[in-house]
C-alpha cells in the first residue's frame, strides 16, 4: 500500500487558507494567554484536514473535490483536530473562553 499526498498547489493554498482562519478566529474568542495560541490551533487545522482528506481512504471518494482535496472530510478533519487542540492549549495555558473578570476578594 503507498500512501501520497495527491494534492495540487490549490488544494494546499484552501488548507492553509482554511487552517489560518481558523486559527485567528479560535485566538479572537474569548481570553487568551500567549501570542501565538493561533499558530498550534492552525497547524493542528491543517493537519486534520489533511489526515481526513489524504490518508482516510473510504472517504477519498466523497465529493466535491477541489484539486486534489476532500473539501468535506479535509473541514471535517480539520475541525475535529483543531478544536481538540484549541481547548488543550486554552486551558494549559490558563486561558479562557468567556472575557468576564471574576471577582477579588477584598
Amino acid at each position: 500500500m503507498e500512501l501520497a499526498i495527491a494534492l495540487g498547489w490549490g488544494g494546499w493554498v484552501v488548507v492553509l487558507v482554511a487552517a489560518l482562519v481558523f486559527g485567528v478566529a479560535a485566538q479572537l474568542i474569548g481570553e487568551t494567554r500567549t501570542g501565538y495560541e493561533w499558530l498550534v490551533d492552525g497547524i493542528a487545522f491543517a493537519l486534520g484536514a489533511i489526515i481526513a482528506s489524504e490518508f482516510v481512504i473510504g472517504w477519498r471518494a466523497s465529493e466535491p473535490v477541489w484539486d486534489g482535496l476532500a473539501l468535506l472530510p479535509a473541514v471535517l478533519g480539520g475541525l475535529v483536530l483543531g478544536v481538540i487542540v484549541e481547548i488543550i492549549v486554552r486551558y494549559g495555558t490558563g486561558g479562557r473562553y468567556t472575557t468576564h473578570q471574576r471577582p477579588t476578594p477584598a
